[in-house]
């Protein structure tokens, strides 16, 4: 798991999936990782999670719990609905190392994971005095009542294949820490210890899609995030993510977006301009 500087938790704690995305879903759909761990909790609709390049649809009272450092993407259809919540990581939070995906199917269980999410809330809402340590006691009592539901559906041992994704993904969170992209999959099999062909034919066996795809969406999180949030030029993040030249990165961006990096920047600019407003 990479080291992270954590943001001090504030109002936006807890989201709905709607708010988390900022009304963009490739806020979550692409494949990235985030400096908090963090709860999906579906309460209505379908979506998709892929975590460690382990793909699994969702429903109504599926619960995701992504530890900060993991790669992951969410992807939701219009009619889902449900509440994230965002935590630093902490000593006091004895977050797990490895994600969780719950099917929660006891009326009861939904109830005792909701009424955890709701008291987050509002502790991160009201401010009372001592709020922080208080969040974090019901974050902690989630994570509890989390092992023991697990524990409960009798959840199966990792495959070796798992382990290899699970391996690949953190390879592709360390390159960003590391402010770079890790090379081609040729470069990341290498360091695996395995084929590019293996590697391409697990990733995707276990979530639908191939090890170059995964690579491709790391990027476009990044090149999106670096262009829509920090308003940076195509030539500077075209040199910071590796590409050969600004045109390439230019190429790429709109292939897969269907437009120019600059169009992508000052829409972004001008939708930042209109919600102050």
């Amino acid at each position: 798991m990479n080291e992270y500087t954590a943001p001090h938790p504030d109002q936006s704690t807890v989201l709905t999936i709607s708010q988390r995305a900022k009304g963009a879903p490739w806020r979550l759909g692409l494949a990235h990782a985030r400096a908090q761990h963090m709860l999906i909790w579906v309460t209505r609709g379908a979506a998709r999670c892929t975590v460690n390049a382990q793909s699994s649809a969702m429903s109504s009272h599926n619960a995701l719990f992504v530890p900060a450092g993991t790669l992951f993407s969410f992807t939701y259809e219009s009619s889902c609905f449900g509440q994230t919540v965002a935590l630093p990581p902490s000593d006091r939070l004895d977050w797990p190392d490895e994600p969780m995906l719950l099917r929660v199917r006891e009326s009861k269980a939904q109830l005792k994971l909701t009424h955890y999410v709701e008291a987050i809330q509002s502790e991160a809402y009201d401010a009372e005095p001592l709020s922080r340590t208080a969040a974090q006691a019901h974050a902690q009592l989630m994570m509890v009542w989390a092992h023991r539901y697990l524990i409960s559906q009798h959840a199966a041992f990792d495959k070796a294949a798992q382990r290899l994704m699970r391996a690949f993904c953190s390879l592709i969170v360390q390159s960003e820490a590391q402010d770079t992209e890790g090379g081609t999959m040729a470069d990341f099999a290498a360091k695996l210890g395995v084929t590019p062909t293996h590697l391409a034919r697990v990733c995707k066996a276990t979530c639908g899609v191939s090890a170059a795809d995964l690579l491709t969406q790391h990027s476009l999180q990044r090149a999106r995030r670096l262009l829509e949030d920090e308003g940076l030029k195509a030539v500077d993040i075209a040199k910071r993510l590796g590409f050969s030249t600004p045109a390439y990165f230019t190429r790429f961006v709109k292939s897969h977006t269907g437009e120019t990096p600059s169009t992508l920047r000052t829409k972004a600019k001008a939708q930042r301009q209109q919600n102050q407003m």
